[in-house]
């Protein structure tokens, strides 16, 4: 017999079943629909879910605060699954807005059983928003050993111009340097080059690293290559 590490436990032990999506985000309606669904655990009696709607300012979220929103939302005793949408209208023009939902698991005393938190995707009350990508474009041996020339080519394909958007270049996972580009319009794109040392692993562009401009999409902002390849 041998004890088994808590660290590796923990690792392996499955996530509580819980998500929440966002169901419908409308500019026209000024409105935002989150949907919460949440399955038991074992010994679980009851859940519990309430939500909270952020808001996006300077860069960080901020709970809004809705009448209503702080009540928790409780299952039926013994339910299979246990699901909430909550909407919120009245969205100003030009917010970002998720939500955070708190999930709480009960056994039949009353006992706390389990915890957790899921953060939706963000509703953008945007007709027109830019859209930046980043792409490791290539790297070049210099004279100086030991430093590469790396290039970074930044994208703008979304409606409108992005200002100030920063581009950020990591080497084996260190941040070699960020380069900010003044203006980004629309279909433009921007070749940017960075020196830094000659990576063993990987090296990795991102664009508007600590998410400070509203895009359409978040999820092409960043791209890694394998340097042994």
């Amino acid at each position: 017999m041998f004890a088994v590490p808590l660290m590796i436990l923990a690792a392996v032990l499955p996530a509580p079943p819980a998500t929440v999506k966002l169901a419908d985000c409308s500019v026209e309606d000024e409105s935002a629909s989150f949907y919460a669904r949440m399955r038991p655990v074992p010994e679980t009696e009851r859940m519990w879910m309430r939500f909270t709607v952020e808001e996006r300012h300077n860069g960080a979220y901020r709970p809004l605060r809705v009448r209503g929103l702080s009540r928790w939302h409780k299952s039926n005793p013994g339910v299979s699954a246990f699901g909430y949408r909550q909407t919120v209208r009245g969205l100003q023009p030009g917010g970002a807005y998720r939500a955070r939902v708190s999930f709480r698991w009960y056994s039949a005393t009353g006992e706390l059983i389990e915890r957790t938190r899921r953060t939706s995707r963000v509703c953008r009350q945007f007709d027109d928003v830019p859209n930046l990508t980043s792409a490791v474009a290539g790297y070049e041996p210099t004279k100086v050993p030991g430093v590469v020339r790396y290039l970074m080519r930044i994208a703008n394909t979304g409606e409108a111009p992005a200002v100030e958007a920063e581009a950020r270049l990591s080497v084996d996972g260190g941040v070699v340097d960020t380069v900010t580009i003044p203006t980004l319009e629309p279909g433009a794109s921007r070749d940017v080059a960075v020196l830094g040392p000659a990576c063993t692993s990987s090296v990795s562009s991102i664009v508007d690293p600590d998410g400070v401009i509203v895009e359409s999409s978040e999820d092409d902002n960043e791209h890694t290559v394998d340097c042994q390849a």
